[in-house]
């Protein structure tokens, strides 16, 4: 069955037998190698011609790690233009900047007219409400204003796009969409540009542009072919085609792999039995030589003063138990932890009071779950890898880090620096030495600053210098606010939330981790404490009713919080490749044990209430 999937791709992307494609790969199936495979397929056939006319294959990837890993497979062929969304419709639609302004003005008008309606039909020309959408339209009428001033838009897929001209991610998206599905010409330039089109984990891609990228089809099936790579029961974002697979037109191969390589049988039986309330194709098969695996539900009453990390060791404890598997015991980092909000491994890794200021900094917003914060480098980028090298005994490398960065040490010749070197090398004990005794942020700062081991950012020398008190409410909007705030926090704080940003803690989000893989995973449920209201594992779990919206949406067959929850669950559990455990934290532990039971996912003897 496998490798008649591998033959159906194949011919759809030979010479005279092209054509569209939407491959249903559920977890563990290995589609990231058979794309990769695929890929390699069309260089083959394809490259030679393709390059002489100076045309390449498109792929989207869903991360920027991602793309960075199927370059790699792909030996970093320049056949390929291999990347994430924004940062392809970006470079297809940004030579038209006359057509990009003309929509964006658009755009913004009709924005524009909304809110205007809404202050109209105010009762009340006061209150937040209208004092919100007051601000809104002086806003976009400041937008409108200077954007029929621009010449050249901008855009930073990685960025945060503050410059006056910058296109935001949401922007960028919308005039895509639009451009591509009112512009014939822009259809043929694409189709001839790009002559294959591949799209990774396609449930989650924007749901306009997949009507963009399917009207190019219809209009140029001889020329342009699209492959669609996906799982519908892995679609987690609400911005995602809600029915992908209802609008797969009938002359598409629709191969479907159904083999998942990854899991243990007890994890591919939880899988099924979860996914078969999602969509036809839900049932996998194990491998033959998997091992059986094992799965747990921990149910615990929440109740105030709940330590709840201690309550996640002891589940570790008792999985250890279980297994005969020392690794899951916290202390050993052998377990990836997934939480839904990051807010909650903060608060388990001990980093939350640094993450809920930075958090609320617009100017942070793109880049600082990204670990791309300018400001932090002296911290992430510096003076911690200068630590790592002292604690490590590698002063050459602490050296040749000195040697590029420090302003001690960088305009020297090379003969001087190592004896400057030997002269700040106290210093750079007495950094390790306050690493070490955890001081605080400001004492940090102003050590590295003083010492001039190396450029400290002007906002945070002016923040280490000041206290909340002579902050001036003006100053509550602005960038100094937030450091202030945080200048007496351990810099244990930062070193923390760096590593748990650049994946080296055992915590990761629900979201997070889809397409990756770890032998155990233990998966928190909390509702109470992730405080969202997209998703809902109390009413997943029968312990609240669904609501009169939820009812609603599952009657007229949208989207609702019971299936993006559910949705969200298959993805957790499929992560795991060797064992499972999930801890529910809920006011009615019965209740999910008996909905847990009652809906196939879990046996009497798999459940534990604590």
């Amino acid at each position: 069955m496998e490798n008649n999937v591998e033959q159906i791709l194949e011919s759809c992307i030979s010479d005279g037998n092209r054509k569209s494609f939407f491959l249903f790969a559920g977890a563990g199936s290995g589609k990231t190698y058979t794309l990769v495979r695929l890929l390699n397929k069309i260089k083959e056939k394809w490259e030679s011609k393709l390059s002489s006319e100076g045309k390449h294959v498109a792929v989207i990837t869903y991360t920027n790690a991602a793309t960075d890993e199927i370059i790699s497979r792909l030996d970093y062929s320049q056949l390929f233009h291999i990347s994430t969304i924004h940062s392809f419709i970006w470079d297809v639609i940004k030579p038209y900047q006359l057509d990009i302004r003309k929509y964006y003005i658009s755009f913004k008008e009709e924005e524009l007219g909304e809110v205007m309606a809404k202050l109209e039909k105010a009762k009340k020309k006061e209150g937040k409400t209208y004092e919100s959408n007051l601000q809104k339209s002086k806003e976009l009428k400041s937008k409108i204003e200077k954007a029929k001033a621009i010449e050249r838009f901008i855009y930073n897929p990685n960025g945060n796009n503050f410059e006056f001209n910058a296109l935001s991610h949401a922007d960028v998206i919308k005039l895509a969409a639009r451009m591509i599905t009112e512009n014939q010409l822009l259809q043929e330039l694409i189709a001839q540009q790009y002559p294959f089109l591949l799209i990774d984990e396609s449930q989650d891609t924007k749901s306009d542009l997949v009507d963009a990228f399917f009207e190019i089809e219809r209009n140029f099936q001889d020329i342009f072919t699209i492959g669609l790579l996906g799982d519908q029961k892995q679609r987690i974002y609400t911005d995602g085609k809600e029915n992908i697979v209802g609008i797969i037109p009938e002359n598409w191969e629709k191969p479907v792999k159904i083999m998942n390589y990854r899991c243990s049988k007890r994890i591919v039986k939880l899988a099924n039995s979860i996914g078969k309330s999602i969509d036809k194709y839900a049932e996998q098969n194990h491998r033959q030589d998997a091992s059986e695996g094992l799965v747990r539900l921990f149910l615990v009453e929440d109740k105030d003063g709940l330590d709840k990390t201690q309550v996640e060791n002891v589940i570790g404890n008792k999985m250890a138990e279980l297994t005969g598997e020392a690794e899951w015991k916290l202390d050993k980092n052998g377990v990836k932890i997934l939480a839904l909000e990051h807010m909650m491994a903060a608060r388990r890794l001990g980093f939350a009071e640094f993450f809920d200021a930075m958090r609320k900094s617009d100017k942070y917003g793109q880049t600082l779950l990204q670990g791309l914060v300018d400001d932090m480098d002296v911290f992430t980028k510096l003076s911690f890898p200068l630590i790592a090298h002292i604690k490590s005994g590698d002063n050459v490398s602490a050296l040749n880090l000195l040697k590029r960065y420090s302003p001690l040490i960088n305009s020297l010749p090379e003969k001087d620096a190592f004896h400057v070197f030997d002269k700040c090398i106290e210093n750079v004990r007495l950094l390790v030495d306050l690493f070490e005794q955890n001081v605080s942020i400001r004492e940090f700062v102003s050590f590295v600053f003083s010492s001039h081991l190396f450029e400290v950012p002007k906002l945070l020398v002016q923040a280490s210098e000041m206290s909340m008190e002579q902050l001036n409410v003006e100053d509550k909007d602005e960038l100094i606010y937030n450091w202030v705030q945080v200048m007496n926090l351990p810099i244990s704080q930062i070193s923390i939330f760096d590593n748990y940003v650049n994946r080296k803690t055992m915590f990761d989000t629900h979201q997070g981790v889809k397409g990756l893989e770890f032998d155990r995973v233990l998966v928190i449920l909390d509702d109470k404490e992730s405080n969202g209201f997209l998703f809902s594992y109390d009413k997943l779990l029968g312990v609240k009713p669904l609501s009169d919206t939820d009812q609603k949406n599952i009657d007229s067959g949208k989207d609702s919080s019971l299936e993006r929850t559910t949705r969200l669950f298959y993805v957790i559990c499929t992560r795991a490749k060797k064992s499972l455990a999930v801890v529910m934290y809920t006011s009615n532990p019965e209740a999910a044990k008996s909905k847990a039971i009652s809906n196939g996912w879990f046996d009497d003897d798999e459940i534990e209430l604590l």
